[in-house]
């Protein structure tokens, strides 16, 4: 069960007092002092608070008034960085063990740990893994357990992360007398999640402040990357710092080429981009006034920049809280700002791919897992897996994942194996031009018997040869090509290892798991696609999806209620249509994607191809009748009695969710028929 905060808490005064001399500030923004003093107080708390309102203070002065230590849980090896190095500047030792360090540097600042000489330490949640790290905790005692971004605890959240899993049992072993879990994004279910999981009995719970009056919502329809790409040069034409959100690295690659060629300079980040590049892009934006980001999800966190002025998303995010959290990074400085989503549904196929991608079918994780057990070591590449198997390489990705976590792979370091030559019966009467050629040639002929693989290293037949490597490595090339000798050249990528060697239906996955996630996945993408269609107020549709239910049905600040505030671009984008106009491209396109949804998870129940069910042309004929009964039904080319009796219900059901959203077409794409009487499908 969770609790309100129900009356004034004490320490007030301690909070106050520690503010000024720790932190330098005279006053606590909104909903942060009594998080402090719920905290001091000895009780387990939940914090959901928007980005940029300052959750981390919620622990950070804790920890110091505190006399134990404070661990915090953090996702990311950069938060942590920022953080501590923040902190050590205001003269509070705090120290982060993580993954990045050399062994002799992790167990220096354990050692500091383990004699109390820091006041916070940061983690990632897999550190917990290590038994020796949690002795080291128990043995220096834990005074508070933070909880950061504790929506990746729960599958209903929008990051969810299998390592968040282990806090609960964390909590248990070292017994903290206090735990703060804290949020910028969750919902009632994400919240129960939390405390379920981190198995707090009668938390307190603080959960307000998502209103950012100064935030304008706007959904704005786009045909393509045209208008797409001119709607976000209008935004930064009209001044101030902005971020334009792409869904894939592809995307963001294509628009920041876009805006370089409409003159504007942009910086580029996303998780592809070495360290340095990343570092230097996040640099060159926080110190740049006017300065515009293009960048995937991965750009943000730890991003406090108080004048961004506009965040553009080129594409639809995966769910609401994605979405609340990244818009919320614009102004910070309490001046006005604007969020607009630039919105396609083909966007929203998009994200689905990704989703049933990370969520690959059972019979690709057994294909993948029947590969891996057919050799000690895989080392042809991700690539090469996938095309054996059949299936993308985001799929095998996402399987060898799974199956990772589930303990089932390991994946080795790079560069692993050797060169494995083999003498052909060419070899005898080769008299290669080359002079390195023939000399390894020679050595070769001497060492090793024709038509037998043999494993070596290119250093040592390189050194008998009188060849350095560079030369060994091209003469073996021109040997190859000759068709005197076979080359097996060693594996650049990662060696993957089957840990065990059973059957598929015998490895115990949590497949049924899987499942539910992926089905969440689409809900919450589904959900962010209503806000899309909203034809009332945004700002009360995010309120309530948060949970403040006493949300206005109407505010000042979003298009639906007071009209849009970006300016047509010059390729002609227009707004997202309001309920008495016509839906793109004369059908309702909220009805055609869930019709194609419907249609493809029959098919794949049915093991059949989807246009068996309905052909393109009949989908779309139905999304722009949207029938309501079976007169209407039978009157889309296409359509059958037989159809009607299998079907119907369905797409009557489609129909009127369209008819009900507003979602309407001006007239029938597909003229209506008369019907001769069907004998059948």
């Amino acid at each position: 069960m969770m609790r309100p905060v129900s009356e004034p808490l004490p320490y007030e005064d301690l909070a106050q007092a520690g503010l000024t001399r720790h932190f330098g500030l005279s006053g606590f923004r909104p909903g942060q002092a009594d998080v402090i003093t719920s905290v001091l107080a000895g009780h387990n708390t939940v914090v959901v608070m928007p980005t940029g309102a300052g959750k981390s203070l919620c622990y950070q002065l804790p920890a110091v008034l505190l006399p134990g230590l404070t661990v915090v849980v953090s996702p990311l090896i950069a938060l942590m960085k920022d953080q501590v190095e923040q902190l050590t500047a205001r003269g509070i030792p705090a120290v982060s063990i993580n993954s990045s360090l050399g062994e002799l540097e992790r167990a220096e600042r354990l050692r500091r740990v383990r004699n109390r000489q820091v006041k916070l330490v940061y983690v990632a949640p897999e550190r917990f893994r290590s038994p020796s790290f949690l002795d080291a905790l128990a043995e220096a005692g834990v005074d508070l357990l933070a909880v950061d971004e504790a929506h990746c605890i729960s599958q209903w959240g929008h990051d969810f992360r299998p390592d968040y899993l282990l806090l609960g049992q964390v909590r248990k072993r070292l017994r903290p007398p206090r735990t703060v879990a804290l949020t910028a994004t969750a919902t009632p279910e994400v919240r129960e999640d939390i405390v379920r999981s981190l198995l707090m009995k009668d938390p307190v719970v603080f959960a307000a402040g998502f209103d950012r009056p100064n935030l304008h919502l706007e959904v704005l329809q786009v045909s393509g990357d045209e208008e797409r790409q001119g709607a976000v040069t209008a935004l930064a034409r009209q001044g101030g710092s902005g971020i334009a959100y792409c869904s894939t690295r592809r995307a963001a690659e294509t628009l920041h080429a876009a805006l370089q060629a409409r003159g504007l300079r942009p910086v580029l980040y996303h998780a592809g981009m070495g360290d340095d590049a990343r570092g230097l892009a996040q640099d060159t934006f926080m110190s740049t006034p006017d300065a515009i980001a293009v960048a995937t999800s991965a750009f943000g966190m730890g991003i406090d920049k108080p004048d961004i002025r506009w965040v553009a998303h080129a594409q639809i995010p995966r769910a609401v809280e994605a979405y609340y959290q990244e818009v919320g990074r614009a102004g910070r400085d309490g001046e006005a700002a604007r969020a607009v989503l630039l919105f396609n549904h083909a966007d929203v196929y998009t994200q689905e791919r990704l989703i049933q991608g990370n969520h690959p079918p059972d019979s690709v994780l057994a294909d993948v897992w029947t590969a891996l057990t057919q050799v000690e070591s895989y080392e042809r590449g991700l690539p090469a897996l996938g095309g054996q198997v059949g299936a993308s390489e985001f799929e095998v990705s996402a399987a060898l994942r799974i199956l990772e976590q589930a303990g089932k792979v390991e994946r080795g370091g790079r560069g692993e194996g050797a060169w494995v030559l083999t003498l052909t019966e060419q070899a005898e009467q080769a008299h290669p031009r080359s002079p390195e050629a023939r000399a390894l040639l020679a050595i070769l002929r001497a060492a090793y018997p024709t038509g037998r693989p043999t494993t070596t290293e290119l250093g040592l037949v390189a050194r008998r040869a009188g060849l350095d490597e560079e030369q060994a490595r091209h003469a073996l090339k021109l040997l190859e090509h000759a068709g005197t000798l076979q080359v097996r050249r060693p594996f650049v990528g990662r060696a993957l290892r089957a840990l065990v060697r059973v059957p598929f239906d015998e490895l115990g996955l949590p497949l049924e798991r899987i499942r539910e996630q992926e089905r969440r996945a689409l809900l919450m993408l589904k959900r962010m696609t209503d806000y899309a269609y909203a034809r009332r107020c945004r700002r009360g549709f995010i309120l309530r999806y948060f949970g403040e239910s006493e949300a206005a049905e109407r505010c000042g600040g979003c298009d639906v209620c007071t009209g849009p505030v970006l300016p047509r671009p010059s390729t002609g984008t227009s707004r997202a249509p309001a309920p008495s106009d016509a839906a793109p491209g004369g059908h309702s396109e909220l009805a055609a994607a869930e019709l194609r949804r419907w249609r493809r998870e029959l098919a794949r129940e049915l093991e059949i191809a989807p246009f068996i069910l309905f052909n393109d042309a009949t989908l779309l004929g139905l999304a722009a009748a949207l029938p309501t009964d079976r007169d209407s039904f039978l009157a889309v080319r296409g359509t059958s009695e037989s159809r009607w009796e299998r079907f119907g219900p369905k797409v009557v059901e489609v129909s009127l969710l369209a008819r009900a959203a507003g979602h309407l077409p001006s007239a029938p794409a597909v003229a209506p028929r008369v019907r001769r009487r069907s004998r059948g499908a």
